[in-house]
């Protein structure tokens, strides 16, 4: 008993109380958010000025720019932050980044839009893998996969934060708003000053930069790093699982939809639609927290075992109940319909919990396998695949619900799921 008091002790001045960990955090938090608020509002910007409507093509271009240099750019600015440190990169990326914002309010032009925006993906890659680097710098090395658990759920509350203070603002101010971000962006900056970054670094010198550009390019397929093994397998990883997260959100209208067709004499008014995605966040930060330990304690392998199992046998579930279209069938008159709904939201509560362990543990995995020298790459790739995932999802996503129903997209879901898990374990 003394020995797990302890244990909890260790654990919470270790990782909590981090001052380092605590400054990282924060700058994600601020950093996440601007970014976040910057793509949601972004469309909105457009609408406004009249470009969604009369140039639709140009405005999918100025959208998709900022993935494109993303996705680019990613591994080089991971390789650069191994070679002249993390620092560097995040301070770097925060200036590109914060007169990217200001630009946004002071050119109107679609041309110009279309620059801007692609400096602002520049500056989203010079960032996010350093970041993540330099978190796993300074997290406890026995915890690194609740660390990475941590960092996930900061991302995840910089998004959630900057989607409602960005609306807020938005409603207020307009496009002013990228202004507010784009000066708390560049202060935010100061959060990292403080933060050590050991390492054998050399001064950046543009000359250097571009040898080592060079290199890379010039390296043999299969010597190339990004080509190793383990890194092709957690790439198909990441590309099937940022994909399955885009066309989950194809599952909340339905939800609603469900919620809403439900007969007003059912005794349970269920859940408001705010209620579901709050719990929905819920299972996921307790998720990623879990799995995140009981990767480091047992191992990374069979907690992915677990992990894909309990989620796929779920996603199977779901997929059997709309198949033979039960919730149809109950809604139009039986007693049970709210039962019935009630099972079908909790399993999909149960989804976001069981998924979460396929996010910090490949992550903590592919720190143990690369070790600290390839982070900054390493984690920089992860992000471009995920960007990229993200854009299939919601393409594929859209075109599979709108052709063969929800039951064709619980379907896509479940065999991207099977592949990765073929695959990665």
């Amino acid at each position: 008993m003394e020995n797990s008091r302890n244990s909890f002790k260790s654990f919470f001045f270790d990782l909590y109380l981090n001052p380092t960990l605590l400054l990282i955090a924060f700058y994600q938090i601020i950093a996440t958010g601007a970014f976040t608020a910057q793509q949601i509002l972004l469309a909105a910007y457009l609408d406004d000025l009249g470009y969604l409507e009369t140039l639709s093509l140009v405005s999918g271009l100025i959208l998709a720019i900022y993935f494109v240099f993303w996705f680019i750019l990613g591994p080089i600015s991971g390789s650069l932050s191994d070679l002249h440190g993390r620092k560097f990169l995040i301070i770097s990326a925060n200036i590109v980044s914060g007169f990217g914002f200001i630009g946004l309010v002071l050119f109107q032009h679609p041309l110009l839009l279309f620059m801007v925006n692609g400096i602002l993906g520049i500056g989203a890659a010079l960032r996010i893998g350093s970041v993540i680097a330099l978190w796993v710098q300074h997290s406890p090395k026995d915890r690194i996969g609740e660390s990475m658990a941590y960092i996930n759920i900061i991302l995840g509350i910089g998004g959630i934060g900057a989607t409602i203070i960005g609306f807020i603002l938005w409603s207020e101010i307009k496009e002013v708003s990228f202004f507010v971000f784009g000066i708390l962006l560049l202060f935010s900056a100061i959060l990292i000053l403080p933060i050590s970054d050991e390492g054998d670094y050399i001064p950046f010198s543009f000359g250097r930069t571009c040898d080592m550009v060079r290199s890379k390019l010039s390296t043999k397929i299969s010597d190339n790093f990004f080509l190793t093994p383990p890194i092709i397998k957690l790439g198909v990883h990441w590309l099937a699982l940022s994909a399955i997260v885009s066309f989950g959100t194809f599952l909340i209208p339905i939800i609603d939809r469900i919620i809403e067709e439900l007969p007003p004499d059912v005794v349970f008014p269920l859940i408001p639609l705010f209620t579901v995605g709050v719990a929905m966040m819920m299972a996921a930060f307790t998720g990623l927290i879990f799995w995140g330990r009981i990767s480091d304690k047992w191992a990374r392998r069979p907690v992915l075992i677990m992990g894909f199992t309990s989620t796929v046998v779920l996603i199977v579930i779901v997929f059997l109940i709309f198949q033979f279209n039960q919730i149809p069938t109950i809604i139009e008159g039986l007693n049970t319909a709210d039962t019935l709904v009630i099972i079908l939201v909790l399993i999909i509560i149960a989804l976001f919990f069981t998924m979460t362990s396929l996010i910090p543990t490949p992550m903590a995995w592919i720190v143990d396998i690369m070790g600290k020298e390839n982070l900054g790459k390493t984690m920089s790739l992860r992000q471009a695949l995920i960007a990229i995932g993200t854009i299939f999802g919601t393409f594929i996503g859209g075109f599979v619900i709108g052709t063969f129903s929800i039951s064709g997209l619980i379907l896509v879901i479940l065999i991207c799921l099977i592949i990765s898990a073929i695959i990665i374990v």
